[in-house]
């Protein structure tokens, strides 16, 4: 495809690509209205056409992470960059609206944010000229042809970091991209993939060897939060739970081709698991964390159906020695339910979505389990296959088999986190190594005028 095909389609089908913004925008709103804590997202939907009438500091680093994941991972890139450059400004996009309550509820650092504008000359470069970037740095897969042939012309370095392309999305960009993803690929300054099977998929797709450098996977680099154990330890003290098996369900999923089916949802194959292993460990937890807010309240209409007593985060409801299953309707509190934990379970992966990120477990020395879909993240998954450090269950009758095993055997839990922990930090140290090409970039370059 060329640039020229690609705006011409891409303008034809604006008014597709404004409703479905203007739609996702509203039900931020909306979950917001019923959820204060929330934090609001200024000019939501103004600013995906670069239109955002707050002042922005100009001169700095622009960052774009797409969505949740993606956004966590640069957190200790932004304390890394804020400590070497304090009086660059950082400006954060997202392309998710659960992306930026991550950005903008839990970045280390003082940030600009805002949506990413879509990918049209007039909404980039309206965005541009109002922050006048001397870096761009865009996360994992976010290749946008205008965007960087915006830069490209103003002469403003971007580097695609922590870049990767799963088999389906090399598959598509092969029949589809043509000469524009490569012009795009060789605009950038360089682009750091996550292993080698990225890199090589990037060269194919028409990038300049020499611009390819594998620099391993970011998300390696999570930090573990300052008195993390301490509050979940006091967590776990205050509701009475050293004694119990706790276990959590995270980032689980409704059915992507049944998605009004609660009963085919990823959280009722957990619950099936969970009531098989009840009559094993009787005094067992199951803390339960759905991917997405907005499905807060149709997991706790399954919860009231399920026979299950449970409690609810967003309600401040007690846990007691009754209760079965606590459901964490909130944001930004994984990592606290990880680590008061025994073992975690990562959604998206009974149901097939395809998986997600299992490092904060693995990094807190938890056994991690996760279901056969994970095509998302296949070459991360293999990593910890490899060294026997994920145990994959095909469906819910294994995942109750395998929590009853590990609840029956607590030596298994350490050595089988032991295990997770070691293969997440073989493959740290990502960070130093994308600074030091970052730095050299920004050291050698004046700002943009």
């Amino acid at each position: 495809m060329r640039l020229g095909l690609y705006r011409t389609l891409t303008f034809l089908v604006l008014p597709l690509i404004a409703y479905s913004g203007w739609k996702r925008c509203k039900k931020h709103q909306k979950q917001q209205q019923s959820h204060p804590d929330l934090p609001a997202i200024p000019h939501c939907f103004a600013s995906r056409f670069g239109r955002n009438p707050q002042p922005y500091r100009t001169g700095g680093i622009w960052i774009h992470a797409v969505s949740v994941g993606e956004t966590r991972s640069i957190f200790p890139m932004l304390s890394a960059l804020k400590q070497q450059y304090p009086n660059l400004p950082i400006t954060v996009t997202n392309g998710s609206t659960q992306g930026a309550i991550q950005a903008l509820e839990f970045a280390p650092v003082e940030i600009q944010h805002q949506m990413i504008p879509y990918d049209f000359p007039f909404a980039v470069n309206r965005f541009l000229d109002q922050i006048r970037p001397k870096l761009v740095i865009m996360i994992e897969t976010e290749i946008w042809p205008n965007l960087y042939q915006a830069c490209s012309k103003r002469k403003i370095p971007i580097i695609l970091a922590n870049a990767r392309l799963k088999e389906q999305s090399f598959d598509a960009y092969q029949k589809w991209g043509g000469k524009m993803l490569e012009t795009a690929l060789n605009q950038t300054q360089f682009i750091a993939a996550q292993f080698d099977v990225d890199a090589q998929h990037f060269i194919k797709l028409g990038a300049r060897p020499e611009k390819v450098k594998t620099l391993g996977n970011l998300k390696f680099d999570l930090s573990i939060p300052a008195g993390l154990l301490e509050s979940a330890q006091d967590w776990k003290t205050t509701n009475r739970l050293e004694t119990r098996f706790i276990w959590v369900g995270a980032s689980t999923h409704a059915h992507p081709h049944k998605p009004n089916q609660v009963e085919a949802s990823e959280e009722s194959l957990l619950l099936q698991a969970h009531k098989e292993l009840l009559e094993s460990q009787p005094n067992a937890l199951l803390i339960l964390v759905p991917r997405h807010a907005d499905r807060f309240g149709d997991v706790a209409e399954l919860l009231a159906h399920s026979g299950l007593n449970f409690a609810q985060r967003s309600l401040d409801q007690k846990i007691t020695e009754t209760t079965q299953v606590y459901l964490a309707d909130s944001v930004g509190e994984l990592m606290q339910w990880f680590a008061a934990s025994h073992i975690a379970f990562i959604g998206g992966s009974l149901v097939p979505f395809g998986g997600h990120n299992i490092l904060e477990p693995a990094a807190l020395g938890k056994p991690v389990l996760s279901g056969p879909h994970y095509a998302n993240l296949d070459t991360l998954f293999q990593t910890f296959i490899q060294d026997d450090a994920l145990n994959i269950v095909k469906d819910s009758q294994a995942l109750a088999n395998t929590l009853i095993d590990f609840a029956n055997n607590p030596q298994k839990q350490i050595s089988q986190g032991k295990k997770a922990q070691q293969a997440f930090e073989k493959n740290s140290g990502v960070l130093p190594k994308l600074m030091h090409e970052i730095l050299a970039l920004l050291d050698s370059k004046p700002p943009v005028a």
